[in-house]
C-alpha cells in the first residue's frame, strides 16, 4: 500500500465520530467472487441551505417592510442499489461495480396575517411593482427535491484480519429542483378576495466524480464501525423560471416573467459513519449517520419587497449541507466474502 493511502486512511479512520455519502453501504460488500449485491435504504434528511426570499410585512404604515425569508430543512430519503463484484481486477484496478438511485425531499412554508395597522406586500419578480395594498394574509412555501444516479467502482484492501479499507471512485448525475410559491390575500374587492402570487422555479443538473476512501474494523463477529472520507468536483448548469400575478384588476399590470440561468465549477466533500451488524454471511444491516457538502448550488433570489429596492429575481448559486441518518440493509446473492 502507497503512503498516501496509508495517510489517508488514518485521517478517515479519525472520523468515525462524525456524521458522508449515500446510496450504497460503506465499506467492503458482504458477497464473494462473481456475486451480486442488492441495497436498500432511508430515513431522515436535514438541510442547511439557502433561504428564499418570500412576502413583505410593514409593521406599520409608512414603515420599514421585512422580508420573510423560508428554507426548506427537514425531510426524508430513499435510495437503491444493484452491483456485481468480478473477484478479480477487470476496471483501472477495481473488483466491484455498483449503480445507485437517491431520492430527496425536503420542504418548510412560512404564513403571516397582518397585525393591525401593518400590511402583507409582494413584488412583481422584476422589481418593478410593489402590489398587495392592504394584504391580509401571507403565505411562501419552498420545496426542494433531489435525484442522484451513478456508479461506483470499488477495491478492497486488507489492512488485517479485522480491517480493510475500500477505494472508490464514482461518477455521479444529480439534479435539483427547487419550487417557490407565494401567496398574498387582501381585502374583498371588486365583489371578491383579490389575490397576489409569485413564484419561482429552479432546475439544476451537476455532473461530477468523487472519490472516496471507506475503511471498515470489525469490534466483534458481529458488528463492525465503518465511515467514509471523500472528494470530488463537478461541474453544474440551472435554468430559473419566475412569475408574478394578481386577480386585482385586468390587465393584469402585476404580470411578469424572468428567465436566467447559472453555471459553474463546485467541489463536493463526504464524510459518513456507521455501525454494521450482520445478519448473515451474505446480509448486513448498517445504521448510519452522513454529510454531503456542496459548495455551489443554484437557488432562487427573489427580489426584496422593500420598496426602494429593484432588483430582478435571478439565479444564484450557494452552498448547501445535506445531513442524512437512516438505516441501510445490503445483500449478497452469491458466495459469502474472503
Amino acid at each position: 500500500m502507497t503512503k498516501w493511502r496509508v495517510a489517508l486512511v488514518m485521517l478517515a479512520a479519525g472520523l468515525f465520530a462524525f456524521p458522508a455519502s449515500s446510496w450504497a453501504d460503506m465499506g467492503k460488500a458482504p458477497v464473494g467472487a462473481k456475486g451480486y449485491i442488492l441495497g436498500f435504504e432511508g430515513g431522515y434528511l436535514f438541510q442547511d441551505g439557502p433561504e428564499v426570499t418570500g412576502h413583505g410585512i410593514v409593521l406599520s404604515p409608512g414603515g420599514s417592510t421585512h422580508d420573510v425569508k423560508v428554507s426548506p430543512e427537514d425531510g426524508y430519503f430513499v435510495g437503491g442499489m444493484v452491483g456485481y463484484d468480478n473477484g478479480t481486477p477487470y476496471l483501472f484496478g477495481f473488483h466491484r461495480v455498483e449503480l445507485f438511485l437517491l431520492y430527496g425531499e425536503a420542504d418548510d412554508s412560512e404564513r403571516d396575517r397582518a397585525p393591525p395597522l401593518s400590511d402583507i406586500v409582494l413584488k412583481t419578480v422584476d422589481g418593478a411593482i410593489l402590489g398587495s395594498g392592504g394584504g391580509l394574509t401571507g403565505r411562501t412555501t419552498v420545496e426542494r427535491k433531489s435525484w442522484e444516479f451513478g456508479f461506483r467502482l470499488e477495491d478492497d484492501d486488507t489492512i488485517n484480519s479485522t480491517t480493510t479499507v475500500t477505494w472508490v471512485l464514482s461518477p455521479f448525475i444529480r439534479n435539483f429542483d427547487e419550487d417557490t410559491d407565494t401567496l398574498v390575500t387582501t381585502a374583498t374587492c371588486c365583489g371578491g378576495c383579490c389575490e397576489f402570487r409569485r413564484g419561482a422555479d429552479v432546475d439544476s443538473w451537476l455532473y461530477g466524480v468523487y472519490v472516496a476512501a471507506e475503511p471498515e474494523t470489525w469490534l466483534t463477529s458481529n458488528f463492525a464501525l465503518v465511515a467514509r472520507l471523500g472528494a470530488g468536483i463537478y461541474g453544474y448548469d440551472a435554468d430559473g423560471k419566475f412569475r408574478s400575478s394578481s386577480t386585482a384588476v385586468a390587465p393584469d399590470l402585476f404580470a411578469a416573467h424572468v428567465s436566467d440561468g447559472d453555471s459553474g465549477v463546485g467541489f463536493r466533500g463526504l464524510l459518513g459513519a456507521g455501525l454494521k451488524f450482520k445478519i448473515s454471511s451474505t446480509a448486513q444491516l448498517e445504521g448510519f449517520a452522513e454529510a454531503d457538502y456542496f459548495s455551489d448550488v443554484p437557488t432562487a433570489h427573489l427580489t426584496s419587497n422593500d420598496p426602494s429596492g429593484g432588483l430582478v429575481s435571478h439565479v444564484q448559486s450557494d452552498d448547501l449541507w445535506e445531513l442524512r441518518s437512516g438505516l441501510r440493509l445490503t445483500l449478497g446473492l452469491g458466495s459469502s466474502p474472503n
